[in-house]
């Protein structure tokens, strides 16, 4: 374990650690990177370099995780919740049973997940706390265009596919044959006036992972780096100016695609994921990893096979199936959610 991870997770056991970690990046951070959120909350949706470009960490939340993507931004948002959540919230679908390692460590007592599919595993794999469904965070996100904004870029772009291709995480590198993607995303878009490629923010940062889109004549976008509360307001808006969505792995998006009805499709392709850290490929190695990757790896491919044929419609089997991992049924009102969180 990174001496940066150790840190973290023992400053997370002990409320006035985490509490003095919190105000220091507060302190040092804070006002800088509120200002340039609120800068790129009015740049195009084109202009992907500076969408995507680092971001320091000035925290909203105590919890570290709490402050990704906007999720709970956009919760509280929604609720009229004005301090930090009490809880930890998972930031996105985990499959095949995964529990990240910061959540053994949070002193706080609450989780919040997505479905009740989820739930019984937190149940099982952390008694300590008590997990509770909220259902799909995009429903709580309000997107980055009002309205009208929407409207006109959706006449100027026309009939929309928007793909996302399989995204590199931290300290892993995802790995496909581009040019074999590209070539299935012009068969599909030969009806659509648009192709967006949706790139997640360290796949944007690096020009010879978006040039082949953009010499295939796609254009690029991206909701932007993990630290922008406003990436799942983006991201929502994105998925509106779609007419089908297309991807060549499953992720987060593709339930929240069905969610917001937007049809989805998987191209199924051999995706490679390679830690740059010899060491965290070690660990990959382990016996109990293995285990959960195999079990990832089939819930994937369960996810691939429903979604593997191109349609402009959702059937009622992949509605079913993602309304059960996202969590559809278990949405909240802003005073549930206030009487839960706070």
């Amino acid at each position: 374990m990174h001496l940066k991870d150790r840190v973290k997770r023992l400053s997370a056991r002990f409320a006035i650690l985490e509490s003095s970690l919190f105000h220091f990046y507060r302190m040092r951070n804070g006002k800088a990177v509120h200002q340039e959120i609120a800068r790129r909350a009015r740049l195009s949706f084109f202009d992907y370099q500076s969408l995507s470009a680092d971001l320091p960490y000035g925290p909203d939340e105590h919890v570290i995780d709490n402050n990704l993507y906007g999720y709970a931004q956009a919760l509280k948002n929604y609720a009229g919740i004005s301090s930090d959540l009490k809880a930890y919230m998972e930031h996105g679908l985990f499959l095949g049973g995964i529990v990240h390692p910061d959540q053994f460590c949070w002193h706080f007592k609450k989780v919040l997940t997505m479905s009740e599919k989820r739930v019984s595993i937190l149940n099982e794999k952390l008694p300590q706390k008590k997990a509770i469904a909220v259902g799909p965070y995009i429903h709580y996100a309000k997107g980055l265009l009002d309205a009208s904004e929407l409207a006109t870029l959706k006449r100027e772009l026309g009939r929309v596919l928007l793909v996302f291709p399989f995204h590199s995480m931290k300290g892993v590198e995802a790995g496909f044959e581009e040019q074999q993607l590209i070539g299935e995303i012009k068969k599909v878009a030969s009806g659509f006036d648009t192709v967006l490629i949706s790139l997640y923010y360290l796949d944007a940062q690096k020009e010879h992972r978006v040039k082949p889109y953009l010499k295939a004549g796609f254009k690029v976008i991206t909701a932007g780096h993990k630290f922008d509360r406003h990436f799942v307001n983006r991201q929502r808006s994105h998925i509106e100016l779609a007419d089908v969505t297309m991807s060549n792995g499953m992720g987060t998006q593709t339930g929240y695609c069905i969610y917001l009805n937007k049809p989805h499709y998987i191209f199924r392709q051999t995706v490679e994921q390679k830690s740059r850290d010899p060491k965290e490929a070690q660990r990959h190695s382990s016996r109990s990893d293995s285990e959960i990757i195999e079990n990832v790896k089939a819930e994937r491919g369960y996810f691939a096979e429903l979604f593997k044929d191109y349609r402009e419609d959702i059937s009622p089997e992949q509605y079913a199936a993602v309304a059960e991992y996202w969590g559809f049924d278990q949405i909240k009102t802003p005073a549930e959610l206030k009487l839960l969180c706070t």
